[in-house]
């Protein structure tokens, strides 16, 4: 083997090993936008905007219940315009989800479990929990700019 074809296998596996070694807790966001499961939907809405967010977690009894993605609101607002009994503005979150799902992650998981967890629900944002409490969010986004940034690191 070439040493420059040596090299390059030596960095993909330098980056590899990276990316292995990368746990959710060290891409998640601390700062974490929640909503509680009795606000409007409009407040989602609006909160969403706000914070150019793409899901929010919504809280009941102080503890994470669902998760509330743009496109559940989109999808909602469109149901709405054709009933004459809804009303999207004074409507709970509580009452318009109806299902709540709730996958979560722990910040010790690989990134690869936080990709087979998005791949397989189809959620764009997941909860972290540790001990049964909120510590942490992570997007889709930030799985892939993570991904991004890992595969194309040269220092590594």
């Amino acid at each position: 083997m070439e040493p420059t074809e040596e090299k390059k296998l030596s960095a993909l596996h330098a980056r590899l090993t990276k990316i292995r070694q990368t746990r959710v807790g060290d891409i998640m966001k601390k700062d974490v936008v929640t909503l509680d499961s009795q606000d409007l939907l409009a407040t989602a809405a609006r909160t969403l905007i706000e914070h150019s967010i793409h899901g929010i977690i919504v809280m009941k009894d102080g503890k994470p219940w669902s998760v509330l993605s743009a496109f559940d609101l989109l999808h909602k607002s469109y149901i709405e315009s054709f009933s004459d009994k809804m009303d999207y503005l004074r409507s709970s979150l509580e009452s318009l989800i109806e299902k709540p799902l709730l996958y979560s992650l722990k910040p010790t998981d690989s990134l690869d479990s936080a990709a087979r967890l998005f791949s397989a629900y189809g959620q764009r944002t997941i909860p972290v929990l540790d001990n049964g409490g909120l510590v942490g969010v992570i997007s889709i986004t930030d799985l892939v700019k993570t991904y991004g940034k890992l595969v194309a690191d040269s220092n590594i």
